[in-house]
């Protein structure tokens, strides 16, 4: 484990800190770039946990240069003409400060859901994420989502995403619904994966399901909301999810992990249905509350 403090002690004192979990296996093509746009979110007090679930490619390597990376890469871009005609440059460094930044990395594959569980079980934020490591958060993710947690006095905020090439094309946009427990939970999982919630919520309902791989998160959401969780839908594209294409049979697009996804999810929407039955809702359910 690598712990490093980013000058920690600038973070806003006024800004209640967000934790990011970025799990990664094989991801090494795409990592850097998950964790850039992890770190240069609008939102400042931030602690961004990287767990390599045993990777074999360039992760590891990768992650241990990190420290020294984000420390000392610097630009020297144009700043000024003296007086004399002579061009002047002067050093930046790229990365922000404020961030707290930790990383744990493991030998073997634990699979998807233990490797967002050793994150998840560590984050110390009041509110939570996780971004899988080869996707895109937009800048102002955190800060968007936060806002909206704020306002609405919500556990869970959600928003719309790309999906996007490996080259940065739009394959296309995925405008999520706005929440109700039966469109989001009953009828299929309609929540994507560009979300914000309370930490509070691993207390609540435990982490993840270990036993669950594939519909890992359809699994532990609907478990927050079936103990009364409040989600609202952010209405804005916050966020790019890789699409690497029909041929990179890859993670869980190979082809038995997807039939696995489907079945696991399939189970949660009975689950969902059922519980609906139970609380008297063979219908359509407006309300933000489950059962509401």
């Amino acid at each position: 484990m690598v712990r490093i403090p980013l000058d920690q002690e600038k973070a806003s004192a006024t800004m209640k800190r967000v934790s990011i979990v970025i799990p990664t296996f094989n991801q090494g093509r795409y990592l850097p770039a998950c964790i850039d746009h992890c770190l240069f979110q609008t939102y400042s007090n931030l602690e961004i946990i990287i767990v390599d679930g045993g990777s074999k490619d360039s992760t590891k390597e990768f992650l241990a240069g990190l420290e020294r990376d984000i420390a000392e890469r610097a630009v020297h871009p144009v700043s000024k003409m003296s007086e004399g005609g002579e061009i002047v440059r002067e050093r930046q460094p790229v990365y922000p400060r404020g961030r707290r930044l930790e990383i744990f990395t493991f030998d073997k594959d634990m699979g998807a859901t233990r490797t967002i569980n050793e994150g998840l079980s560590r984050a110390t934020g009041e509110y939570c994420t996780y971004i899988v490591g080869d996707d895109i958060p937009h800048p102002h993710m955190i800060e968007e989502l936060v806002s909206a947690l704020e306002l609405t006095g919500a556990d869970f905020a959600y928003s719309d995403m790309d999906v996007v090439e490996d080259t940065g094309r739009i394959v296309r946009q995925m405008h999520l619904p706005d929440y109700s427990f039966e469109t989001c939970f009953a009828r299929w999982y309609h929540l994507g994966v560009s979300r914000l919630y309370k930490t509070v919520w691993h207390e609540r309902v435990g982490l993840m399901d270990e036993g669950i791989q594939g519909a890992n998160d359809y699994d532990h959401y609907l478990r927050f909301a079936m103990a009364g969780a409040v989600f609202h839908h952010v209405p804005r594209v916050l966020y790019s999810v890789r699409h690497h294409g029909e041929k990179r049979q890859t993670g869980q697009h190979t082809e038995e992990r997807y039939a696995n996804l489907l079945e696991e999810s399939k189970s949660c929407a009975y689950r969902a249905r059922t519980f609906l039955r139970a609380r008297g809702f063979a219908s359509s359910s407006r309300t933000a509350r489950a059962g509401e």
